[in-house]
């Protein structure tokens, strides 16, 4: 469950995660959850944590975020909508400067 999305586009979330070879079931809802709890975090704390090394036991909050992203390109308009919706507010925490998105603005 993903919390902002509509009945319509988590069915068509788990359509995804059942046909598509790179996702698994709840990968979508992993990738958000890893996401969210990485931009709770205080700006000093980034992945891998320093002196642990790599840490197999947690998803990278990066790739975690790359994979909401092809997510968001394999949904219909809609989904991608809602996605981005839910995702933006998480966003919006890493990074309060909203920037524009590829192929917008004068750069």
């Amino acid at each position: 469950m993903i919390d902002g999305l509509s009945a319509g586009t988590l069915a068509e979330l788990a359509r995804l995660e059942r046909t598509r070879t790179y996702l698994w079931p709840g990968a979508a809802s992993g990738a958000v959850r890893a996401w969210a709890e990485h931009v709770r975090l205080p700006r000093g704390r980034t992945w891998p944590h320093p002196g642990h090394g790599p840490c197999y036991c947690c998803p990278d909050p990066w790739e975690s975020r790359e994979l909401l992203d092809q997510i968001a390109r394999a949904l219909s308009r809609r989904g991608a909508r809602e996605l981005r919706r839910v995702l933006a507010g998480h966003d919006q925490l890493w990074d309060p400067v909203p920037r524009p998105y590829r192929g917008e603005g004068p750069w």
